[in-house]
């Protein structure tokens, strides 16, 4: 069977939606030789990118991901190769590409989450410097700056502790309220 490709016409500029009708197509994530370069100004609407965690050694390619024509397919891939290599994370994106969370994410069991920025330690690392950086001024105020050094500590202390504790209540109260908005259009 022979499938054509979809034209959509956007503007002036069309866009090719190859994947309709076939398995998948593997595009590298930056082309400067391609135009538009980024992978996912080369998708539609539709269309869902499987980006890998990492890829297999020796390969010598440029890393890539894999367009698919719609969510089962992309969500059906991911599933098979994070069991033909459970070392792997698998993550879905739509064609808004990265400036959105991911559709869906697949973890293969040999999986090892890479060290970041998690909740536990926005949280007490937040309150260690803020609250650390708070007594430090005060102990200063109290005996009327003649030290000076714990206030100019303490004073950059603050930042960085509020800015960890704001952060971390802001993705607190943003995840409350998706999940109650969730809720809401599931009874309502």
């Amino acid at each position: 069977m022979h499938t054509r490709p979809i034209f959509l016409r956007i503007g002036n500029i069309r866009s090719d939606c190859y994947t309709r009708g076939m398995s998948a197509r593997t595009v590298p994530l930056y082309d400067e030789r391609a135009h538009p370069p980024c992978w996912n100004e080369r998708m539609t609407s539709g269309e869902y990118a499987v980006h890998y965690s990492s890829f297999e050694s020796g390969s010598g390619t440029a890393p890539y991901c894999t367009v698919l024509c719609s969510l089962q397919a992309a969500e059906g891939h991911a599933m098979q190769e994070t069991a033909r290599r459970p070392e792997l994370r698998c993550r879905i994106y739509d064609h808004e590409g990265f400036g959105r969370p991911p559709v869906r994410e697949f973890k293969g069991n040999g999986y090892k989450e890479e060290p970041g920025i998690g909740p536990r330690f926005r949280r007490w690392g937040g309150a260690v410097l803020f609250f650390g950086g708070l007594i430090l001024t005060i102990i200063d105020w109290r005996s009327d700056f003649e030290l000076s050094w714990p206030a100019m500590i303490g004073t950059r202390l603050l930042a960085p502790g509020l800015v960890l504790l704001v952060t971390d209540a802001v993705i607190v109260l943003t995840e409350r309220r998706r999940r109650l908005h969730a809720t809401e259009k599931r009874t309502g």
